[in-house]
């Protein structure tokens, strides 16, 4: 009787253990990070900017440009540097980039998106932006 009411206790702890356990992962990830630098409109998916996970960026901007280059560096840790290559999307006029972050010992990574962005007048500006990755 007393093997059976230890073996309930196990039972019923491993149960209650796994349960919470799994509670931890019911926040959803963030979809999208949207960042708005002057006339041009920055989105990364997904959100919550994992590493070692494709990742997408598009940018829009209000007059049209010739062309768009970019290079991802790390702030919080040096990383080298991330060269996205951009394609234009005639139907959503977006330029569009995949890419991914590599892992390190820092969990929310801090990096810097550098841009260089050229009209079609052939007139260049620079524009900077820094977000975080995580491990999760």
């Amino acid at each position: 009787m007393l093997i059976n009411y230890f073996r309930l206790v196990a039972v019923l702890l491993l149960v209650v253990g796994n349960s919470a356990c799994d509670r931890q992962n019911i926040q959803s990830p963030l979809e999208k990070l949207q960042i708005v630098l002057g006339e041009a409109q920055l989105t990364i998916s997904p959100g919550h900017i994992p590493v070692e996970t494709l990742l997408h960026i598009q940018i829009r901007t209000e007059k049209p440009l010739s062309s768009l280059s970019a290079v991802i560096v790390g702030k919080s840790m040096y990383m080298g540097k991330i060269p996205l290559r951009f394609t234009f999307d005639d139907k959503t006029g977006t330029w569009r980039s995949d890419f991914m972050l590599g892992a390190c010992s820092d969990p929310e990574m801090l990096w810097q998106l550098q841009m260089l962005l050229t009209d079609q007048s052939g007139n260049q500006r620079e524009l900077e932006t820094e977000f975080q990755s995580s491990w999760h």
